[in-house]
């Protein structure tokens, strides 16, 4: 009976030892912080954003899609109001040190999947 006992307790541990799973984590996209400055809208929604993430950097531009998605302080909205406060905000000097863009880039096909424009409180 403890020989029983014995067997399936090491059988058991045995079994809890070669279960694995294994997990990949893939990274979907990645998201660029920028100024007002770095990036430049198209004039409409099925255009690309070409942004510049430093002075000596590369330009770079990520197409627009049906799917990209919109925010003004946490608020989804059309592109049409996001590029108008953008605009509105870029020309305003004062506005611009305060505004912050962040561009979410698909990582397979580095179209543009979000928009962020976010206005700091001081």
């Amino acid at each position: 009976m403890a020989a029983t006992k014995i067997f399936a307790t090491v059988a058991l541990i045995a079994m809890f030892g070669t279960a694995q799973a294994q997990r990949v984590i893939g990274q979907p996209e990645e998201g660029y912080e920028l100024r007002l400055d770095q990036l430049t809208l198209p004039a409409t929604a099925s255009g690309g954003a070409t942004m510049k993430q430093c002075d000596t950097c590369v330009y770079s531009t990520h197409v627009l899609t049906n799917a990209t998605e919109f925010y003004v302080n946490n608020q989804a909205v059309p592109f049409a109001e996001f590029k108008r406060v953008a605009d509105e905000l870029r020309a305003n000097r004062s506005a611009i040190k305060k505004t912050y863009l962040t561009l979410f880039v698909e990582v397979a096909t580095g179209r543009a999947t979000r928009l962020t424009l976010q206005q700091l409180p001081f």
